[in-house]
């Protein structure tokens, strides 16, 4: 299998040209598992060195997140902890501290697990990324990245940072696993509530991350109950059974936290 590291962000655009089928590598929290899962990887692309992508910046409307951004930077961000403490609650519960200081936010989000701990949150707060290659740089709405399990629409592109609008707003946060920490998400809902109405995303309720739009709907128009909002939940979520969770299981919890959420939201 061949190493490639790059040397700056021009390189890396040169090398992800040359080799699309290379796996981009960082904090290879999840790369060293997905090597060890294919057999068939041809080749890695380093790009830890690129300190241009680590940052986290304020500016007069919006917070910009640095693709390599590690999840303690986030944590550690007095910037984020004031205005998006929806992500703190997300990468407060991620993994271990030793996986936290290596983990980088634009690789979590690439990965494109269904129970990435942050993508949620990231959906339910709006948030755009932009994404490089030798042809330039785009702007997308994160929930436009996806298209399937572990599947992306990146085309011989990186993300290079995150965008998320500052907002006033009410939030609600909750994970469910096996224990407090170290866990995989069984379900997990972010919400939040705005001038403009709900937006509301999970984890490890469909093959990957999007927004619950019929559930956003139904509560924006101030006309649910439990019967209405069970409906659209269904029209929003598909979630598998596993050996961690049923899919009854997942639906019930999901509903009992968009109940919760209204409660905390209710103000």
């Amino acid at each position: 299998m061949m190493y490639l590291r790059a040397k700056d962000l021009d390189d890396a655009m040169k090398l992800i040209a040359e080799h699309p089928d290379f796996l981009l590598m960082c904090g290879s929290t999840d790369v060293a598992v997905q090597l060890k899962k294919q057999k068939n990887v041809n080749g890695i692309i380093d790009i830890s060195t690129l300190n241009e992508l680590q940052y986290i910046k304020i500016a007069s409307n919006t917070i910009d997140i640095g693709a390599l951004t590690t999840i303690t930077d986030i944590l550690e961000s007095t910037e984020v902890q004031t205005h998006l403490p929806l992500l703190i609650a997300a990468a407060e519960v991620f993994a271990s501290h030793q996986i936290r200081n290596l983990a980088t936010l634009g690789g979590n989000i690439a990965n494109a697990s269904p129970a990435a701990d942050l993508t949620a949150a990231l959906l339910a707060l709006n948030a755009t990324i932009i994404l490089g290659s030798q042809e330039g740089e785009r702007v997308i709405d994160l929930e436009d990245l996806f298209c399937g399990y572990k599947c992306t629409k990146l085309d011989h592109e990186m993300i290079l940072g995150i965008t998320i609008p500052l907002q006033e707003h009410l939030w609600y946060y909750r994970k469910t696993g096996a224990r407090e920490r170290l866990n995989i998400a069984k379900v997990s809902l972010a919400v939040i509530k705005n001038s403009e109405g709900y937006c509301i995303s999970g984890a490890s309720l469909n093959p990957y991350a999007l927004r619950f739009t019929h559930v956003e709907n139904l509560l924006n128009s101030g006309d649910f109950n439990d019967e209405k909002i069970k409906e659209a939940l269904e029209l929003d979520i598909s979630p598998s059974g596993s050996l961690r969770s049923t899919k009854a299981y997942r639906m019930r919890v999901a509903f009992n936290m968009i109940k919760e959420a209204l409660l905390k939201l209710a103000a």
